[in-house]
């Protein structure tokens, strides 16, 4: 991991602050100082900052039930709320996994395992999410053949739903295994499907279940031994 990552990681500081913490010489890898912020650093090494010995917090990784009008960002001095405000308690270097627009509520996986995070975002892992739509109107028997044959989002950028099932005279499921930006509006867009609001219900094997409107909840062992699986990670290294 890169030094300035690390101590990032570590809640020493951001990350430009630690690209300059480092440069100055106050950071020391194994007694020696390093000031290049690219350092490369392992589980072995000792990292110290002003004398005082640095370590990564531990791994953790949760479920939020995003309400809407919640920006999934950690920018402050903004006139919308963010989920950073929902995340009391979590240890430093906690993010979101992918993004929920800010009208789109529901669940949004957390992490500071970058390389599940990275696993779980990447379209090629093909993790799917669900989401349940509910429509201004009945959608049309051909409206829901379009959508699930797929539409053309953007020029050049096709979505093609896992499935897509109905589930009450103005409610949809729709299940994908990609996370573009905004990707089921724009398919109901495309299909000619108009949404009164969305929710995402799944992600991986991981729901809402037990999670209220506005809170987190930590991943148990079973949990996320079950999402690494999905993401094509080793099951059985869970911390």
């Amino acid at each position: 991991m890169r030094l300035n990552r690390f101590l990032a990681r570590a809640g020493t500081a951001s990350r430009r602050k630690s690209d300059d913490l480092i440069r100055r010489g106050l950071v020391r890898v194994n007694g020696i100082p390093v000031t290049e912020p690219g350092f490369r650093v392992g589980i072995n090494d000792r990292v110290t900052f002003r004398n005082k010995v640095i370590k990564l917090p531990p791994q953790v990784t949760a479920v939020l039930n995003k309400p809407v009008g919640y920006e999934t960002t950690f920018a402050v001095g903004g006139k919308i709320r963010t989920v950073a405000e929902l995340m009391v308690g979590m240890p430093p270097g906690v993010v979101p996994v992918g993004r929920l627009d800010v009208n789109t509520g529901g669940l949004l996986l957390l992490s500071n395992d970058g390389e599940l995070v990275n696993r779980l975002t990447h379209p090629s892992w093909g993790v799917e999410r669900k989401y349940v739509i509910r429509l201004a109107s009945p959608p049309t028997r051909e409206e829901l053949l379009r959508m699930r044959k797929g539409a053309e989002i953007a020029p050049g950028e096709f979505s093609k739903p896992i499935s897509v099932r109905r589930t009450g005279d103005r409610t949809i499921a729709v299940v994908l295994s990609t996370g573009r930006h905004r990707e089921v509006r724009r398919l109901c867009s495309a299909c000619g499907i108009r949404v009164f609001s969305l929710e995402r219900t799944r992600y991986g094997p991981i729901t809402l279940s037990g999670v209220k409107r506005g809170a987190y909840r930590i991943l148990d062992r079973l949990e996320l031994a079950a999402l690494r699986k999905s993401a094509g990670l080793d099951a059985s290294k869970v911390p």
